[in-house]
């Protein structure tokens, strides 16, 4: 091998390094792994038209699935541009909480994340417009139009609802109702269906406990940056009271459901992560004012959403 070419040969591989590294970074300032949260409710709107009709529409679902992250991860983005404030002064911050670190880090410019924010929101928008030419359908005009300014004015201003004590209602509402809803009306043109707002509830109240459980080690720098969230409003005690209480509602409802003859009895399977909550809930209970004892239960809660939402999904396809 000649000098030429093994210079060639170093130089390509420092080049695909240096590209590797980028990805990487970009994935910790997206928030990848949270995806799940605008996932499984996608899912679950799809696998309930699938569960009526016995048949979808791949490439709307993908198309669904891009426009969902893309809006999910302009959210993210934006939050880490907006809630700088916060973070700067959040020393108890984990995968779980206090952003992707990247702008406290010195890794990406603030500017950067905020361009890379709005091109986010413009992909999943030109997505759902794309989706929008297919189904011919003008209610998912409205279904966006929410999505990105629920995300977007998740924090930022004037809104700023996660300042306001209603990041658990928005989040409950679009990681929620909105995406189960906005799947399954582009499967099938229509909503008219009762099972929606029943499969909603207990992975909206999930997702919404996993925002709760992370807003807790969150509480001294929100409060010092006046960020008043549900938990800095209402203490750490009484947080996690609700978020034990919201986590005894998502079973007891699934149970519910199935025991009046709302959902088939397939859909008791996601009752298998039911241990997983108790310790999630006694160990947030026991650590709710410590830091990093509190983070094993921040990660049984996302687990316990991902699955519960997961195996309900796949329920429905198995009925």
């Amino acid at each position: 091998m000649t000098d030429v070419s093994m210079h060639l040969t170093a130089q390509d591989e420092q080049i695909h390094s240096t590209f590797l590294q980028k990805i990487q970074i970009w994935i910790f300032a997206l928030r990848a792994p949270f995806f799940t949260a605008s996932l499984v409710p996608l899912l679950l709107g799809m696998t309930i038209a699938y569960y009526e009709t016995s048949s979808i529409d791949l490439i709307l679902g993908l198309l669904t699935l891009v426009a969902g992250v893309s809006i999910h991860a302009g959210t993210n983005l934006i939050n880490d541009y907006y809630d700088r404030s916060t973070d700067d002064i959040n020393i108890y911050y984990s995968q779980f909480n206090g952003g992707s670190r990247m702008i406290q880090n010195d890794i990406i410019a603030p500017r950067r994340i905020l361009q890379a924010s709005i091109l986010s929101y413009i992909i999943g928008s030109v997505t759902a417009i794309v989706i929008l030419f297919l189904i011919q359908g003008v209610l998912l005009i409205i279904f966006l139009s929410v999505a990105v300014l629920l995300g977007f004015f998740y924090t930022a201003l004037p809104v700023s609802l996660s300042y306001r004590g209603l990041g658990e209602i928005a989040v409950f509402v679009g990681f929620g109702p909105l995406g189960v809803f906005s799947a399954y009306y582009i499967q099938l043109g229509h909503i008219n269906s009762s099972l929606l707002t029943i499969v909603s509830i207990p992975i909206a109240i999930l997702i919404s406990l996993v925002l709760l459980l992370n807003e807790l080690p969150d509480f001294d720098a929100d409060a010092t940056a006046g960020k008043n969230t549900l938990v800095v409003m209402l203490g750490k005690k009484k947080s996690v009271k609700i978020y034990s209480v919201g986590m005894i509602l998502v079973y007891i409802t699934l149970l519910l459901f199935v025991l009046l003859s709302w959902l088939p009895v397939i859909t008791l399977l996601p009752m298998i992560t039911f241990p997983i909550a108790v310790k999630a809930v006694t160990h947030a209970n026991g650590n709710y004012d410590k830091i990093k004892e509190l983070l094993p239960a921040n990660g049984q809660t996302i687990l316990i959403h991902f699955v519960f939402g997961l195996l309900l999904a796949v329920s429905f396809v198995i009925a």
